[in-house]
């Protein structure tokens, strides 16, 4: 079945209630795909207007490979982590190797988990994706998300796992020392620079998945990366990865972190504008 096609008269309505016709185009196109109608688009639209991120507006947002639905649960997924899921893949599905056990540590909507089951999937066969989130309300949205995919690829989602806990600790015991590819967007923003994040983000999305405390390297907001980083040597196989997002400014100390975990091959990563996005090491 053919898209919606988006009423242009609707659209300059909506666009002059958002203020910008790129959102309004979404807003009519969903509004129009789920039978709710021009009334449906100006609820949205009011939404949008009030300061509600679009994704959350619209309920879904592509990642990758995989559409997920997204709300206040969890933290929107954003190009930064298809980065840092790209890089993930390369490591763990190069020349040569076989992804049996892959980790996803703070899961919030599911997107690195599906994305990875996904795409790893098909060259890694019997592969199994654990992920892990201490907030249960998270970790129901990644259940739900878990869901839809399992109506289009019932194949991927048979390789994801949920469970409930913080960081490793959720994981069971057999898999210490197992896992091929361990992934982590944890929380790194820290409490001095929350006030002055942009509203929209600050407003609407979960605290406790963006703001960690001081880690013991005495770089703010390190606390989570320290604590995946520090934890990787003894959930990775021989020769596993771990690649974990961080703020640039955190790129290099979050380098010395692994190395003094035991970690080899340590090296930050650029996303696509340039940045230093990602740390990457080595069993």
């Amino acid at each position: 079945m053919a898209p919606p096609v988006a009423d242009p008269t609707l659209v300059a309505d909506v666009a002059a209630v958002v203020g910008n016709r790129r959102e309004a185009a979404w807003i009519v196109e969903h509004a129009t795909a789920s039978g709710a109608g021009p009334a449906g688009a100006h609820r949205l639209a009011a939404r949008r207007a009030a300061g509600e991120p679009l994704q959350y507006v619209l309920g879904t947002w592509p990642f990758r490979s995989v559409e997920v639905a997204v709300d206040v649960r969890a933290l929107i997924p954003r190009p930064e982590t298809e980065a840092v899921v790209g890089v993930a893949l390369a490591e763990a599905t190069g020349p040569g190797r076989h992804c049996r056990i892959a980790v996803d540590l703070g899961t919030g909507t599911g997107a690195i988990a599906l994305s990875l089951a996904v795409e790893a999937g098909a060259a890694s066969p019997g592969l199994e994706v654990w992920a892990t989130d201490r907030s249960a309300e998270a970790l129901a949205l990644a259940g739900e998300n878990l869901a839809r995919l399992a109506e289009v690829d019932p194949a991927a989602a048979a390789r994801v796992r949920l469970v409930a806990g913080s960081w490793y600790e959720a994981l069971p015991a057999h898999l210490a020392g197992t896992a091929d590819l361990v992934v982590s967007n944890p929380p790194y923003v820290s409490e001095s620079e929350y006030p002055g994040l942009d509203p929209e983000v600050r407003e609407w999305e979960p605290r406790q998945a963006l703001v960690a405390p001081r880690g013991r390297s005495g770089v703010a907001g390190s606390a989570d990366i320290e604590a995946v980083l520090d934890g990787a040597r003894r959930w990775l196989a021989p020769g596993g990865t771990v690649v974990v997002e961080l703020d640039p400014r955190q790129a290099y100390a979050a380098v010395d972190i692994a190395r003094r975990a035991g970690l080899t091959g340590v090296r930050a990563e650029r996303d696509l504008t340039g940045r230093l996005r990602m740390v990457v090491a080595h069993r």
